[in-house]
């Protein structure tokens, strides 16, 4: 706190003792002497106002009483982000003999790994991504991931999600035209419904073929021309669906204040029409700038903590290292000082305890990356010219830094260590 300056005025004269023992008086110790603290007089000072103290007081007063006065409430409104959409990725079997049936699928097995047949292949079909026997991978494509970030990154808007609605019954009227009223029904959403989502386009269309082949699987699945793998045949499960995570985050994009996902979902139609459409009065065909895909879901679950573990267990059944009891051994847990230099890195995690939702990376990609992007700024601390001189002119002779340090020196913004072992 500032410090109680008590010279005097000019022209009296004051014990040099009392003005050493006033200069050296803070208002903490003020504060103290009253038995109060300096945050504690500014909120009693503002009571009497009608925001209440620096806004504590005036949410406990929105949850407490009844506003008799009608003052205005100084509550801040909610400002919840739209958050983040997962996509899980399904199980088709995409396998060689599988595609060679069909000649549909011939561009499938396109071998170029930087290819969007090849991306499609990968992300369809994660069996074959991550097994090295098979040789199906692409640097474009993490074969240790759950969900399809193109989908996730390209996603304009979903529309559909349905109401929960408690279901009711109304009794006969009696005598007078007395009825009463009482719930005879569930909550729980168990029935199927559409969700459409929007993409926005983006060179080569990748998101129209990627559903149009995810369509085409179905259909040959159904009419026994494609096989799923032989122990999806055994467990009787369906191998073409997804699930869809919605994640609401606050403005920080780090809590998770609510969470919903649909049972299980696929879609039916890759919307790939448009494409054929023809106007000589446009030179570009701008009707497939953005894509609606209409997905069948079934079930609707929200705020069940249950999703947390889900969505957690999910993410370590494609990367066992993010399981727990290994996650802080083999990961490093992004601090927010450093989420925008890891962008597009990471795997996703729900902290069950906090709906912290948190970003973590393999250790060695930590390290490397906080190591260049110290170097670089150590760098740009004392810039070379071409020439090899600094910014006077003269000859620079600053050798370079010996030890790597974890701060950030243009932003003053300590990353550490992250959270590991």
């Amino acid at each position: 706190m500032s410090e109680i300056n008590a010279t005097g005025a000019p022209g009296l004269s004051t014990s040099a003792d009392a003005s050493s023992s006033y200069a050296q008086l803070s208002l903490d110790d003020v504060f103290s002497q009253a038995g109060i603290t300096a945050e504690q007089a500014v909120d009693t000072l503002l009571l009497t106002l009608p925001q209440g103290a620096r806004g504590i007081n005036a949410l406990r007063n929105a949850y407490y009483g009844i506003n008799h006065r009608l003052t205005p409430q100084a509550i801040p409104i909610n400002k919840d982000t739209f958050g983040l959409t997962f996509f899980t990725r399904p199980r088709l079997n995409l396998s060689p003999g599988n595609l060679r049936s069909e000649r549909i699928f011939n561009p499938l097995t396109n071998t170029n790994p930087y290819s969007v047949q090849r991306i499609i292949r990968c992300y369809l079909d994660p069996d074959s991504n991550r097994d090295p026997a098979t040789g199906i991978s692409s640097p474009f494509v993490d074969p240790l991931s759950a969900f399809i970030p193109i989908l996730t990154n390209m996603l304009v808007s979903a529309a559909g999600w349905p109401d929960i609605t408690v279901p009711y019954t109304t009794s006969h009227e009696g005598v007078y035209k007395e009825v009463f009223s009482v719930v005879d029904g569930i909550t729980e959403v168990y029935s199927a419904y559409d969700v459409t989502l929007t993409f926005r386009n983006m060179q080569g269309d990748p998101v129209t073929a990627l559903f149009f082949y995810w369509s085409m699987y179905m259909s040959h699945v159904f009419r026994g021309t494609l096989m799923p793998y032989p122990e999806m045949i055994v467990d009787n499960e369906i191998d073409y669906q997804t699930r869809i995570y919605r994640l609401v985050l606050d403005v920080t994009k780090t809590r998770v204040q609510k969470i919903a996902a649909c049972g299980a979902a696929f879609p039916y139609s890759p919307a790939n029409g448009a494409a054929f459409n023809y106007d000589s009065q446009s030179p570009i065909n701008q009707s497939h700038e953005q894509i609606s895909i209409p997905m069948h879901c079934v079930g609707a679950i929200y705020q069940d903590p249950i999703l947390l573990y889900a969505f957690d267990a999910t993410v370590a059944l494609f990367n066992p290292a993010m399981a727990d009891g290994l996650r802080t051994v083999s990961c490093t847990k992004v601090p927010m000082a450093a989420l925008q230099l890891f962008n597009h890195q990471g795997y996703p995690w729900i902290n069950p305890d906090t709906w912290e939702l948190e970003w973590w990376v393999d250790n060695q990609l930590y390290q490397q990356l906080i190591s260049w992007l110290t170097k670089l700024q150590n760098q740009l601390a004392t810039p070379l010219f071409p020439t090899g001189q600094n910014q006077t002119g003269d000859a620079s002779n600053n050798p370079a830094p010996a030890t790597v340090t974890g701060t950030n020196t243009l932003g003053q913004l300590d990353f550490g260590a992250g959270t590991s072992a």
